[in-house]
Parts: structure tokens; C-alpha cells; sequence
């Protein structure tokens, strides 16, 4: 019998995560509420929701004598699709992983950040401006070699968890402000998407997030039915429409509105 404890920006949400971490139903545990969520400003002070899950205990089953013979029989019959099932996967694995090893993933892009790069940048001198005034003392540079965008990176000592909050919700609020400082500043220009990032957390957070989407994908076409995600910033649904863009067995789609816009895993059409 297992028991977790699961955190989550909901009660619904932490139960979500610790299910997908215990690999088990709703039904097949018990839920005790630990903490529930709350607010901060910008993030500061933010708490999440916990929750305990226990798993129930299975329940044993006494066959009669009779019956014994012709479970028996049942089970090996069984047994024996279960060892055939279990050989095709092995075929399956290794045939993918022939084809993985001829064509390997592309490696994440290093980016080149500078302090030199960030003198008289407008997106580097307002974070370093709204830093000053929390009395945070960090270094703000600016990557080199970024196609289109801009990314930032803040270098602090002691404060980058601060600065994250709770699920990047701080973070994600000063790239907001960031983000609207640019682009009015340049009016009529094309959109610029900013990137504002502390101690490589986006990179973490896209990790998560799309080993997340890959489990529910497999979910969602072993059972054949549609899974609504919690609702995500707009960030984190575009690494979880990147991921399975191209799984043959899903599809994405985000619905909702504002704070309230979640992605839908859906099994494909006609899909094989």
C-alpha cells in the first residue's frame, strides 16, 4: 500500500499530479486535503495546495474448490496473450530504437548571454529597474544568439527562487511587464517575444511539462477517451502542443478563455 503527498496551484490539480505520479485511478485511493491553496501578489507569498493519497487496499477474492480448476485454466490461457503481448512490445521497443539511434534527437540550443549585450536594452533595463526597487541585487544579461526574440537571463546569488515563485508564477508576471514595456516602445514594429528566465528554470519546467504531455498521451490512446489538462499560461500550452504535434495517436487544442484556457489531449481519427 503507497502513500503520497502531492502539491499542486489547485486541490484538483495536486490530486492530478499525485495520480499520474502513483500511475493509479481516482478510485483507488483515499484523499486526505493537507493545505489549501492560496494567493499571493505576483506570486510572493503564494501557497499551493497539498493533499495526501493513500492507496486503498485490494480486495480479496475466496474462490470455491470447484471453481479453482477453471481459473487455473482461464489464467494460463492468459498468461500466455499476456507473454505474447509482452514479445511484440519488445519488438516494437527495439524496431523504435533502431530508429531513434539512425535519427537522433536535435540537442537544445545553448544560448550565448552577456552583460555587454544588455547595456541600453529597454527589456534589460526595466527588469533591472524592477529588481532595484524589490531590493534584489542581480546581474540581468541579454543571449547574443537569438534568432527571433529576445531572451534574458537574471543572475542572483540568493534570490532566484524568489524571483521564480510558486510554478514560475513570478517569473512569468515580470516577463509579462517586460513583454508589454518592448513592444509598446516599438508601436507599429512586429510582435517581439521576450523570454525572461532564472537558474535554467525554464529549461526544468519545459522538461516537465512535455515528459507530462507524453504520459498523457499514452493514457489518452490506451483508453481511447479526451483528457483536460489543468489550466496553463500560454508558455506552458505551447510546450505541450510542440510535443505531440506530431504523435500519430493524439491531438491538442486549447479552449477556454484568459486565466480559465486549458489544453485537450484527444485520440485521432482513424488513427492506428
Amino acid at each position: 500500500m503507497k502513500m503520497i503527498e502531492a502539491t499542486g496551484k489547485s486541490v484538483d490539480e495536486a490530486i492530478f499530479n499525485g495520480l499520474i505520479e502513483l500511475g493509479i485511478s481516482i478510485d483507488e485511493v483515499e484523499v486526505e486535503i493537507i493545505q489549501q491553496e492560496t494567493k499571493g501578489i505576483l506570486g510572493l507569498g503564494a501557497k499551493p495546495a497539498k493533499v495526501r493519497l493513500t492507496e486503498r487496499e485490494k480486495e480479496q477474492i475466496v474462490l470455491p474448490d470447484y471453481m479453482l480448476k477453471e481459473q487455473s485454466s482461464a489464467s494460463e490461457k492468459k498468461e500466455n496473450r499476456r507473454n505474447d503481448r509482452q514479445k511484440n512490445d519488445r519488438q516494437k521497443n527495439s524496431n523504435r530504437q533502431r530508429r531513434e539511434e539512425k535519427t537522433p534527437r536535435e540537442p537544445k540550443k545553448e544560448y550565448d548571454y552577456s552583460l555587454e549585450a544588455a547595456e541600453g536594452n529597454i527589456a534589460a533595463d526595466f527588469v533591472k529597474g524592477v529588481l532595484e526597487r524589490m531590493g534584489i541585487e542581480a546581474d540581468v544579461l541579454v543571449a547574443t544568439n537569438v534568432e527571433n526574440g529576445m531572451r534574458l537571463r537574471i543572475d542572483s546569488e540568493s534570490m532566484g527562487r524568489l524571483l521564480i515563485g510558486h510554478r514560475g508564477e513570478t517569473l512569468d508576471a515580470l516577463q509579462y511587464l517586460t513583454s508589454l514595456t518592448v513592444n509598446h516602445a516599438q508601436k507599429d514594429e512586429e510582435y517581439t517575444r521576450v523570454t525572461l528566465d532564472t537558474e535554467g528554470y525554464r529549461d526544468k519546467r519545459e522538461d516537465t511539462l512535455a515528459r507530462l504531455a507524453r504520459k498523457v498521451a499514452a493514457q489518452v490512446k490506451a483508453t481511447g477517451k479526451s483528457r483536460e489538462m489543468e489550466p496553463m499560461n500560454p508558455y506552458e500550452r505551447r510546450v505541450f502542443h510542440s510535443t505531440l504535434q506530431n504523435n500519430p495517436y493524439v491531438t491538442t487544442y486549447s479552449e477556454g478563455e484568459g486565466n480559465d484556457r486549458r489544453v485537450i489531449v484527444a485520440p485521432k481519427e482513424n488513427a492506428k
